[in-house]
């Protein structure tokens, strides 16, 4: 061996003990926020304390109550308030986990269950691995919890033969790691700027390893690439109850058959092995699951609403639970001859008399307010209560200039389906939203019907999606 590369196998050597004794900083200059969901208070009183012995000193704990009826303020009791531990309660009609995406504020973060037990060395070899190569945005260690390839399970009589058997394999395969389809374990290190781009998890899946592996195929059809550690593995508490098992297993069914009607996969195959689905599943953009509330300083809507034919029903549309909206209503007296238009008094009604005058209204009505976001409305539409207010934490909370949500056709006939040619792409307008401040594209009529009308939207837009929000396909035959 030349003197040169003793010298870097030395180096190489005095380094690793340093990472896995855990006395250096971590490879992030603003540190790293960490999400555990709690959801039992015999594994958080072991979780909790191990993570700050064992993350160092730049971290940030954001503790979630997954259930109403965990003992928050019991657990929060056992620490200071000078540990770095925010605990956020639970709140009903909320996914807790994204509900602390939300307050994220670092480049890098974890999130883990509370059965998770860490050791010296683990968050600094997984926070490395995006510097390795910066197309990696998701990297999971190797635990029980893990399907597939990355699955892995030990049994230790402590947790000092846990941190020698960590500290063993961070020696042997430090700075090793490999790229997988698919990851669906109890800890998972991301960046925020992934959150940013495609959103929170998605709990209608109800099973937490599909809401994962859900997440991380919605994060490769951006081109992120996942990877899995060689060299760290985390321990995972088993449950010795078995009724929680048992929901479980009832929850995951129920979560399987949405999971494989969403990436087209069989029915029936609900194993480790089909969590992964045809390439081709890949290429069709897949909702923007929206993070947290909307803030309190609440941005302004502009909701322009072109009339077909104004039902009595429709006017529901105002009882959206987002408020801070400005109407625009546009009226063809051609087409709608009614002579009482029920709209409040605060309203703006623009009434035109023709097809072109209609469209050009159209064109030009964003213009009227100055607004931070702009959504076009159509009365042949029932839209859901919330539409509104998920579309503008959809707006918000991403990095989106336009926001399309999905029928329940388009999506089961994919996105593709409204391609024009090889280039162009077209969106049905009564389903677009946009910021403010931009000028989204061209309006025209769909072919078939002077009454349906598309976008065409600039290619320089980036483009987001959200699933079907509304009550009712047709809002008349």
């Amino acid at each position: 061996m030349s003197h040169e590369s003793l010298n870097l196998e030395r180096l190489a050597g005095r380094y690793g003990f340093l990472e896995r004794a855990g006395l250096l900083p971590l490879p992030s200059h603003d540190g790293i926020s960490i999400v555990v969901e709690l959801s039992r208070m015999e594994c958080a009183t072991v979780c909790l304390p191990l993570l700050l012995l064992h993350s160092g000193a730049d971290v940030r704990i954001i503790a979630v109550s997954m259930t109403p009826d965990f003992p928050m303020e019991v657990l929060a009791g056992q620490f200071s308030p000078e540990e770095p531990v925010i605990f956020l309660p639970y709140e009903k009609e909320e996914y807790m986990p994204n509900l602390a995406l939300a307050h994220i504020e670092t480049s890098f973060a974890v999130l883990l269950e509370d059965s998770i037990m860490v050791s010296p060395g683990w968050l600094c070899e997984l926070m490395w691995t995006p510097f390795d190569d910066a197309s990696v945005k998701v990297v999971a260690p190797r635990s029980s919890t893990e399907r597939g390839e990355g699955k892995k399970r030990l049994h230790f009589g402590t947790h000092h033969e846990l941190a020698e058997h960590v500290s063993y394999s961070l020696g042997r395969y430090q700075g090793e790691w490999r790229e997988v389809e698919v990851l669906t374990g109890s800890c998972l290190l991301f960046t925020k700027e992934l959150i940013h781009r495609i959103g929170g998890f998605n709990a209608s899946l109800q099973a937490r390893y599909l809401m994962i592996a859900d997440w991380c195929l919605r994060a490769r059809q951006i081109g992120a690439k996942l990877a899995l550690s060689e060299a760290v593995y985390v321990h995972a508490i088993q449950s010795l109850d078995r009724y929680p098992r048992m929901k479980g297993e009832s929850r995951q069914t129920d979560g399987w058959q949405t999971y494989y009607k969403k990436w087209a996969l069989e029915s029936g195959l609900e194993n480790e092995g089909y969590l992964v689905p045809p390439t081709e599943s890949l290429n069709f953009p897949q909702p923007v699951i929206p993070l947290g509330r909307i803030s309190l300083a609440s941005p302004l809507v502009t909701a322009i609403v072109y009339c077909d034919e104004l039902k009595e029903q429709w006017i529901a549309a105002q009882q959206q639970s987002y408020k801070h909206i400005r109407w625009i209503w546009i009226r063809d007296t051609l087409v709608d001859a009614a002579p009482e238009f029920p709209v409040s008094e605060h309203d703006v009604v623009i009434t035109v008399r023709g097809e072109d005058a209609w469209l050009r209204a159209l064109k030009n009505a964003s213009a009227l307010y100055e607004s931070e976001i702009i959504l076009y409305l159509s009365t042949s539409i029932l839209y859901e209560k919330r539409y509104i207010e998920r579309v503008v934490k959809a707006i918000t909370q991403g990095s989106a200039d336009l926001i399309v949500s999905l029928s329940t056709e388009m999506e089961e006939a994919g996105v593709h389906l409204l391609a024009e040619g090889d280039w162009s792409v077209t969106l049905p307008l009564e389903r677009v939203a946009y910021k403010g401040g931009i000028v989204p594209g061209m309006i025209s009529n769909r072919k078939s019907t002077s009454r349906q009308l598309l976008l065409h939207p600039k290619a320089s837009l980036v483009i987001g999606y959200i699933g079907d929000l509304s009550d009712s396909k047709e809002a008349h035959p």
